[in-house]
């Protein structure tokens, strides 16, 4: 497995993943915008954060999209777009994309998710990769009547500490 961050001409790989974590799991996402979305809009998001991928040949088969929030501490960064591919799940993708991200973003002390109620595959996933709850929750802003539960990760010990498989979507 090998995992890379993208550049902004790799727009098309951001699309097709992006596209392919929605179709395999919608109810995880609740996207349905960026079906329609052109070009430019791509090019736009690859251009947004840090786009981690894994590739398993020449095939992706997980993505991590790193973004800074302004508001929030310089040391801080959110993860979104987290999928991992059906038939990769629970051998260590997410783990290895993290474990990328440390090196990638030194300064970054902690990584924040947000997990939509439901998606009790992922949850677990990231508890397992050591994520706890914050205790904060909110509901998402294009769907009110769906809530999502925030998780932390001390990334400088937490990645390197934990062992065993994970999968997430």
């Amino acid at each position: 497995m090998d995992v890379e961050v993208l550049g902004g001409d790799d727009w098309r790989v951001v699309r097709d993943v992006r596209l392919r974590a929605l179709e395999d799991s919608p109810a995880a996402f609740l996207a349905k915008a960026e079906t329609a979305w052109g070009q430019e809009k791509w090019r736009a998001i690859a251009l947004e954060g840090a786009w981690i991928v894994a590739r398993s040949e020449d095939q992706v088969i997980g993505v991590v999209h790193s973004i800074r929030v302004d508001d929030r501490p310089t040391d801080e960064r959110h993860l979104e777009s987290v999928w991992v591919d059906p038939l990769h799940r629970r051998r260590g993708v997410l783990r290895a994309i993290l474990r990328y991200l440390t090196e990638l973003e030194p300064d970054v002390r902690t990584w924040m998710v947000w997990v939509l109620d439901g998606n009790d595959e992922a949850h677990a996933a990231y508890e397992r990769l050591g994520f706890q709850s914050t205790g904060e929750r909110q509901p998402l802003t294009d769907a009110p009547r769906h809530v999502e539960a925030q998780l932390r990760l001390d990334c400088k010990t937490a990645i390197s500490d934990s062992t065993g498989p994970e999968s997430a979507s």
